[in-house]
């Protein structure tokens, strides 16, 4: 794929970051597409957040980290460094960002501030430890918003395969701050297995993702709370 070209406003470190995540994503193979289906993000999101339109949210990079075996907490430090860079004092709002965003583009715009080279690397070196203690935030998109509510559980076996009436992917990635059917599905199906992750709502909170982690404990895995191929197996499986 050919890339334009990044825009000029972008700071050192969203420019570091989009790099390294157009890396990935052409390592991976995958078309804009196929990562919206793998991700709980659309196929317009990730072109905005690729060609530097917009900034990714943490659980963005994290899905793509996740799909290409890429460590996240380097490329979630340049995220963390390039918000702190949005002093409001000496922002510029990016050009042709004027109007505001579009009614499904609710990503925080990318904007410019002064950084001194010692006081970035101060703020890498700080942001790289705070980020391995704090929550991913919910992305704030209406269109998945609307994802959230009531779900109902109606369970049906295919062969050795156990469905819940919201979602039959095997492979979608689901993780903290997902919404939708894939995230009610994982919800009704932890209670299959005598798991509590709270109301079935569709979204992915604390407590569905303490029990996808008790799950994968269970099952010798690693318990990043992260549900992909190996855990829909897990969850699907008919005991």
């Amino acid at each position: 794929m050919r890339w334009r070209t990044l825009p000029e406003t972008l700071d050192q470190h969203a420019h570091r970051l989009v790099v390294r995540l157009r890396q990935l994503k052409d390592h991976s193979g995958l078309s804009l597409k196929a990562l919206g289906t793998k991700t709980a993000f659309s196929a317009s999101s990730w072109e905005r957040y690729l060609n530097g339109k917009a900034l990714p949210p943490e659980t963005a990079i994290v899905a793509l980290a996740q799909i290409t075996r890429a460590d996240p907490v380097s490329l979630l430090a340049l995220l963390a460094a390039s918000q702190q860079a949005e002093a409001p004092s000496t922002e510029v709002t990016a050009p042709g960002d004027t109007d505001g965003p579009a009614p499904d583009q609710a990503e925080p715009r990318i904007r410019v501030a002064a950084l001194s080279v010692a006081g970035s690397a101060l703020l890498l070196s700080a942001v790289t430890s705070i980020l391995l203690l704090v929550d991913p935030w919910r992305e704030e998109d209406p269109a998945v918003a609307t994802d959230v509510g009531k779900y109902a559980c109606t369970y049906t076996q295919r062969g050795d395969l156990l469905f819940a009436g919201n979602s039959t992917t095997t492979s979608h990635l689901v993780m903290r701050n997902s919404t939708g059917p894939d995230a009610a599905e994982v919800q009704c199906l932890l209670r299959r297995h005598n798991l509590s992750p709270g109301e079935v709502d569709g979204y992915f909170g604390e407590h569905t993702e303490a029990e996808v982690k008790r799950l994968q404990l269970q099952d010798h895995l690693p318990a990043d709370g992260i549900v992909s191929q190996q855990t829909w197996q897990l969850l699907r499986h008919v005991r």
